[in-house]
């Protein structure tokens, strides 16, 4: 595989940062938590693939991980009735994950096979002290507050997650469970972070919020106000538009945290999904479409209060190896599969990710401002160190009388003078063709354009942009608006 040598700023932060005591460390360690941009999960581990591990999350500037082994009761404890905890695979599990990514850890007594640790029909553990027990013990192992901690901890666990995805139909109690399990991470740290477990579902978000009402607000409605500190959605869909559905499921959902005592509760979107080729029973997409659908499934969110987002599943392919959806949302190929170009070989949303991270983190995620929603153009204002930075894109695809190589032409009002450097999303490169990580960034298209009378002309094509006032401009390649589809 090639030597990467790109850099990221945050990744250069991270470690002179953490080098240095107090004050600097906590400034880094508030950069990485408030940083949006996670996966679920960001660990690649491919039996055919020489470069496993994080080098490839932090690499793109992942920040989150949501580990897919889930913390079980009936694996660590294996007999219930002796408290011989086996904590062999987390400590290895947590213990590679760097600092630098923050953990999410989903806790949970067992999933959907029954190992007998839940009651008929229920949620509820069997044993509701010895499940208590269980869950104090495994966050003061992973807490790093020095007392019962793993040996060798360096990457804390301060985020917890309830199970994933409950009803209130197939099984009662999601409740309960909420709550107990809410107050057990609680006692054992105080300082952690638990979310209740996400809203599963697919577009169209009428639909989605269907299911939501029958089966998962009744939970929300039983808790009340309480056991609860983050909420979670999950968003997949296609490339041609399904990302927009999530604002009227945010809305809603909002609505209801309101109702039910919850009001200034964050949202958190800790699964979302675009893909590239044809999973069983949907229609083929190309990495490019795959590409800049993730930036808009990033920035769309944040513009009106996400605060984190994690694409599912998997930084590298592959989950049930069967060509289904989630065999293909990931960023990196397995060698698995007809059309697979062979593993390790990064999809052009590896560098849309990269590039993204690198321009917006380290912004002031409270003050995202929308600056156009209209006539199928989107855009939006980032403010990093006190500088503007705008995303803006085309829905070209909700244009009825669109036919390929048409651009929309639109002016952005600037509140800068001088020249701005105008960047395409996405490598201009053919999809299933590894690049040269040595040529990163130039196969980013990006020119200047001058502020006239106050004002940027931009030509929008199919793939979105980066508008940013830099310090100094230095165009890499030419901006060619009119890309295949």
């Amino acid at each position: 595989m090639a030597v990467v040598t790109g850099i990221n700023w945050f990744h250069v932060l991270q470690v002179q940062f953490f080098e240095r005591p107090n004050m600097a460390q906590a400034a880094q360690e508030n950069i990485y938590q408030d940083s949006p941009f996670g996966f679920h999960p960001a660990l690649v581990n491919m039996p055919s693939c020489t470069n496993n591990g994080y080098c490839d999350a932090q690499n793109i500037g992942v920040t989150w991980n949501r580990p897919s082994l889930y913390a079980l009761w009936y694996s660590i404890q294996p007999d219930i009735n002796l408290t011989d905890y086996q904590w062999a695979q987390y400590d290895n599990l947590y213990g590679k994950i760097p600092v630098g990514i923050n953990i999410l850890a989903n806790i949970a007594t067992q999933m959907k096979t029954d190992w007998g640790y839940e009651l008929a029909g229920s949620y509820m553990p069997v044993d509701t002290d010895k499940y208590v027990a269980f869950v104090k013990a495994a966050v003061e192992r992973y807490d790093g507050d020095g007392v019962s901690d793993m040996p060798g901890l360096v990457n804390p666990i301060k985020y917890w997650q309830v199970g994933n995805e409950p009803n209130d139909i197939l099984k009662k109690d999601f409740s309960s469970l909420q709550s107990i399990t809410y107050t057990a991470v609680k006692e054992a740290c105080p300082d952690c972070t638990v979310l209740i477990g996400g809203v599963p579902g697919m577009p169209p978000s009428d639909n989605y919020l269907k299911y939501f009402n029958s089966q998962y607000k009744p939970i929300l409605d039983a808790l009340q106000s309480g056991y609860v500190d983050v909420m979670d959605i999950h968003w997949y869909g296609n490339a041609t538009g399904d990302y927009k559905g999530v604002k009227d499921v945010y809305n809603y959902i909002r609505s209801v945290l309101n109702t039910d005592g919850f009001p200034d509760m964050p949202i958190w979107i800790t699964e979302m999904g675009s893909y590239s080729g044809q999973p069983v029973n949907y229609s083929f997409q190309t990495e490019r479409q795959q590409a800049l659908d993730y930036l808009k499934r990033f920035v769309y969110p944040l513009s009106f209060g996400v605060k984190k987002v994690f694409p599912a599943f998997g930084l590298s392919e592959g989950f049930k190896y069967n060509n289904g959806y989630f065999d293909c949302t990931g960023l990196i190929y397995d060698g698995v599969g007809y059309g697979d170009p062979g593993s390790g070989v990064k999809k052009l949303a590896y560098y849309t990710y990269k590039l993204m991270t690198e321009k917006l983190e380290g912004s002031d995620w409270n003050n995202v401002q929308t600056i156009q929603e209209s006539d199928h153009v989107y855009i939006y204002k980032f403010t990093k160190d006190n500088k503007p930075i705008y995303v803006a894109w085309w829905d070209y695809f909700d244009e009825p009388a669109y036919q390929y190589g048409d651009v929309k032409t639109t002016k952005l009002n600037a509140d800068f003078t001088g020249d701005v450097m105008v960047t395409r999303a996405v490598p201009d490169a053919n999809g299933g063709v590894e690049l040269n990580e040595n040529d990163y960034p130039n196969f980013f298209p990006t020119e200047t354009h001058s502020v006239v009378n106050g004002q940027v002309t931009i030509n929008l094509g199919e793939i979105p942009v980066f508008i940013e006032w830099p310090d100094s401009i230095a165009p890499v390649a030419p901006l060619m608006l009119k890309v295949n589809p």
